[in-house]
């Protein structure tokens, strides 16, 4: 099975975004550990809001909003640790608050990491989402995109049962809240500037990831990653069974 870090095309220095629902912070921390283990030191973090790390995520938690007092904790913390995950504030027990969106170029920039990973929006542990006003909080300097979402919610019934603001969805894509998700429902949503490519530079080599991919969903999959070939945006579509087990569909 070939790890994440070699399916996706990754620059000198990158700064990646993660953004959409159902398995970011699974997909960021698996990444981390992969490039980890390749002797890179890693920066993960989020400009939104992410839980706790677990036990085994992340080396050492760094907290702090003060950019030079960050690069003064993650240098010294590199003496001894690959994978560090930054925040901003401890908002309570279980849930950390993100750094501003400018912080992570610099910390790309002069904190010694060799790789930043962001997570850089929420979706309420739903399957599927479109942004809302402010969203994504995605870096300038932003040159891979990781747009994620789940197989699950194709060819289902579109709710807040399986989307994160369904409203903003059926008003991407055209639709009424109700209506099915079908492949090309869900293509146009990947595609839209208002959709999953909000905020992406131009620049930046994004791809879909699909998580949740059974059996059950092969045919529906297919279907997506033939329309997502017509995208000049999206260069590639991953897609995962397993947390941390990825294949690149041809």
């Amino acid at each position: 099975m070939p790890l994440l870090c070699d399916l996706i095309d990754l620059p000198t220095h990158p700064l990646i975004a993660i953004i959409g629902a159902s398995g970011k912070t699974t997909t960021m921390y698996t990444l981390a550990g992969e490039l980890a283990q390749r002797g890179k030191r890693v920066i993960t973090t989020t400009t939104s809001q992410i839980f706790y790390p677990e036990p085994g995520e992340t080396d050492t938690l760094i907290v702090d909003a003060d950019t030079p007092m960050l690069l003064q904790k993650i240098r010294a913390a590199w003496q001894h640790q690959h994978r560090i995950t930054v925040a901003g504030t401890l908002l309570r027990t279980d849930k950390l608050a993100g750094l501003q969106p400018e912080q992570p170029y610099e910390l790309l920039m002069k904190s010694g990491a060799d790789v930043v990973i962001v997570e850089a929006d929420g979706a309420r542990h739903r399957m599927i989402k479109a942004p809302a006003a402010h969203e994504p909080v995605i870096p300038l300097q932003t040159n891979v995109a990781l747009l994620v979402m789940s197989a699950e919610a194709i060819n289902q019934p579109l709710s807040d049962r399986i989307a994160h603001r369904p409203e903003l969805i059926a008003m991407v894509t055209g639709i009424n809240v109700g209506d099915v998700l079908s492949p090309a429902v869900t293509a146009r949503l990947i595609t839209s500037e208002q959709g999953a490519l909000k905020h992406i530079p131009e620049t930046a080599t994004a791809y879909l990831l699909i998580t949740h991919a059974s059996m059950a969903q092969k045919a529906a999959i297919r279907e997506l990653v033939n329309l997502m070939r017509s995208s000049s945006r999206i260069v590639g579509v991953l897609s995962s069974d397993k947390p941390g087990e990825w294949f690149a569909n041809a």
